[in-house]
């Protein structure tokens, strides 16, 4: 049976502290759980989704340095969780100011990936894109096919939505077939705040919205020391990422 194609799908919000890399962490793990192949790529210098999966500071030849840096292939991922996975390095901060100057600087990561995919070895690659507008992001959303945009249910993510919809505008220039699976809305709680908060997200994004996934600092921040994605022993906690990954199937198979 024909496999169907790798879909690339970048978690993607300007702002920090709106939940996009255990979003990512998550939703691959979630997959994984699903039986499909994941790769996972941390793009963000800071290195927390390589961390909290218990894959950080590795050498930076096992990080995608070498790709954007000198158009080198993906190097061999990590085993983590049933998924595989490309960590970070504090060195990509250092990458983000020399893109600007060499050749195709936001399409390097998309040759790389393209030759994985042309090898059909994952089913989806999510990448974990920094919270900047900068060339490394750029990259991300050139190789990607689908964009997860987490907004939290807070006055943060209003206040991010303009800065989110010029992004999603400029990288659709350079990436015609760039989509939004879904809007996830993150850290909802059950205040005024929250409630209204989401309400103004449901009248925006009408059909387009996933969620919400519930603050949850104590299970969040074990997870985290652990080292290890939400999974089926946080019970309520995992039947919200099941939800939003139930989500995202109906949307990237349509």
């Amino acid at each position: 049976m024909t496999r169907p194609k790798t879909q690339v799908i970048m978690t993607f919000i300007h702002a920090g502290g709106a939940g996009k890399t255990s979003t990512t962490r998550d939703i691959g793990a979630e997959l994984a759980r699903r039986g499909h192949r994941v790769l996972l790529v941390d793009l963000d210098p800071q290195a927390n989704l390589s961390d909290w999966l218990g894959a950080g500071g590795v050498p930076v030849e096992q990080t995608v340095v070498p790709v954007l840096e000198d158009g080198a292939p993906l190097p061999e991922p990590q085993q983590v969780h049933g998924m595989d996975l490309i960590p970070s390095h504090l060195r990509l901060a250092k990458t983000e100011v020399m893109l600007p100057a060499l050749h195709n600087s936001e399409g390097r990561l998309k040759k790389a990936l393209d030759r994985v995919r042309e090898a059909g070895t994952y089913d989806f690659i999510l990448l974990d894109a920094p919270p900047s507008l900068g060339k490394i992001t750029g990259n991300g959303a050139n190789a990607a096919d689908w964009l997860i945009i987490p907004l939290p249910a807070s006055r943060k993510g209003l206040d991010a939505l303009a800065g989110v919809g010029e992004a999603i505008e400029a990288y659709s220039d350079t990436n015609e077939d760039l989509r939004v699976a879904m809007y996830l809305v993150t850290q909802a709680g059950h205040t005024t705040t929250s409630r209204e908060v989401q309400d103004v997200y449901a009248q925006m994004f009408p059909g387009r919205l996933a969620g919400p996934i519930s603050h949850r600092p104590g299970v969040y921040g074990d997870c985290q020391v652990e080292e290890q994605p939400v999974g089926p022993r946080q019970k309520e906690a995992h039947a919200e990422i099941a939800a939003a990954v139930d989500t995202l199937l109906e949307r990237v198979s349509a």
